[in-house]
């Protein structure tokens, strides 16, 4: 057991709780919502510092996923056609075109942390792209109110479409299914318990937003 890795994980898990107060206190709020983008940023960097098995196939296609979720997210804020009409807020920080250029370190993120929660468990890529896009999706139904409670994005009408949870699931399916076809993904503990982390993160942000 790696105590180092173990304690960095109760740590993380204490700052998503301290998060949680923060998001649901509205004078705590303009703070935390500026410490979101710095916030993504380290719980990557962190992943990284705790991988065990460095691969370059591994690394540039997570790179090429980055690439290719800011494009497409970009040509879907541009064209309503991909997720359905939305724009982003001032959350995330800079953007290109309208499109936050944070977003496609999330994607990178995300099917890093999911990859590295699959890998071991399950061994076809095709599976693993499957039952990943699944858990994708799931978080993402958690994620969307609280996303346009706190100017992360804004859907048209205040509505998410049906169309961005399909979008979500394929997208995710197609870079997880590429991801593990072009390399060899390793079991990441610290990748798995963020993935866990956030989940929780949000579906209780989710289910206080419910109750307000």
């Amino acid at each position: 057991m790696n105590t180092v890795e173990n304690r960095f994980i109760f740590i993380l898990s204490i700052i998503y709780f301290v998060g949680i107060i923060g998001f649901l206190t509205p004078s705590l709020n303009p703070l935390f919502l500026k410490l979101t983008p710095w916030n993504l940023i380290a719980a990557f960097v962190v992943a990284w510092v705790f991988h065990k098995k460095w691969e370059m196939n591994h690394v540039i296609t997570l790179i090429i996923i980055g690439v290719l979720g800011f494009f497409v997210e970009m040509l879907g804020v541009k064209t309503g056609l991909i997720f359905g009409s939305y724009e982003y807020g001032s959350t995330f920080g800079a953007k290109w075109q309208g499109t936050p250029y944070l977003i496609g370190l999330n994607w990178a993120a995300m099917i890093f942390y999911t990859s590295s929660t699959l890998v071991g468990r399950i061994k076809h890529p095709l599976a693993i792209a499957f039952v990943g896009a699944g858990i994708m999706t799931i978080y993402d139904f958690f994620l969307e109110p609280v996303a346009m409670r706190y100017d992360f994005w804004d859907w048209k009408n205040n509505e998410v479409p049906y169309q961005n949870y399909a979008a979500w699931f394929v997208i995710s399916f197609i870079f997880l299914w590429l991801l593990h076809s072009t390399s060899k993904p390793v079991k990441n503990k610290m990748a798995s318990a963020l993935l866990a982390i956030q989940l929780v993160f949000f579906i209780v942000l989710y289910i206080f937003n419910q109750l307000i």
